[in-house]
């Protein structure tokens, strides 16, 4: 497993004490847990690149996985309800609790009591892909990798891009970092052959990469369904468009990364 250690980046700290706790409290249960959504984007982009994210939020997403809602109800226990039923405060700070695994039904979604139903397809895939974060406090923390942050995104943006553009946005961001920081010399040191496919331009290159990392990730039977997106003509055009940024750039992004994935 690839690891990063950020045990010395004090604004870390607030992270780290959250996300202590929900993973204590998963362990009491049986359980692991792993960071998603935006917290996840900054730990692999933020704080290992150093450019800051495209967009910002002040939740964060922590993805279980857990054998029953039984061990879901022990886990949640001491935490402050928030509204809906997946979402807490934990120290004062919203926290979003997405379960997985034997927990999910044959078709991977997952229905809590009041009968909100979440997609979780690509979350059993990311975790067996994650990478091991150290925070501060001597907090160890699963982090979806980059490759499976973008397929997660792909999928949220599928299910919610009427209602707003943010997956969208994350998703350019995601993209463009395979070409920034350690992800740059790795392009260099072990991907010449995307960087001449690309005209040597490291982005495009960063882009494909990805691509592939991200097919490796999913079963070859379970494809169509990252397909289902990615092989829509019109859809394709809807998520470079809803990227933002330079629109020439996004959409060859969005064709660099789909290049690499079929």
């Amino acid at each position: 497993m690839k690891s990063f250690d950020a045990s010395q980046k004090a604004e870390l700290q607030p992270v780290a004490l959250v996300l202590s706790k929900v993973k204590h409290e998963a362990e009491l249960v049986g359980a692991e847990i792993m960071v998603v959504g935006a917290t996840a984007r900054d730990l692999l982009i933020r704080q290992v690149v150093g450019s800051p994210p495209a967009r910002a939020t002040a939740d964060i997403d922590v993805a279980v996985a857990v054998s029953s809602w039984a061990a879901m109800d022990k886990l949640t226990r001491t935490m402050q309800p928030a509204g809906a039923l997946h979402k807490f405060r934990v120290h004062g700070t919203a926290v979003d609790i997405i379960p997985f695994g034997e927990i999910e039904s044959d078709r991977r979604t997952v229905t809590w009591s009041d009968d909100h139903m979440m997609d979780v397809f690509g979350f059993r895939e990311a975790f067996a892909d994650a990478v091991s974060v150290r925070l501060p406090f001597e907090t160890e923390v699963a982090v979806a990798s980059l490759p499976a942050q973008s397929l997660l995104k792909i999928f949220a943006w599928r299910d919610r891009h009427n209602n707003d553009r943010r997956d969208a946005i994350d998703l350019r961001s995601i993209l463009r970092s395979y070409h920034e920081g350690p992800y740059l010399d790795e392009l260099y040191e072990n991907f010449g052959n995307l960087l001449a496919k690309n005209d040597f331009v490291p982005e495009y290159a960063g882009a494909e990469r990805m691509g592939q990392e991200a097919r490796r990730l999913i079963a070859a039977a379970d494809r169509d369904v990252v397909r289902g997106v990615l092989g829509d003509a019109n859809r394709v055009e809807r998520l470079s468009d809803d990227m933002g940024g330079i629109a020439g750039q996004s959409h060859a992004l969005v064709a660099a990364y789909v290049q690499g994935f079929d």
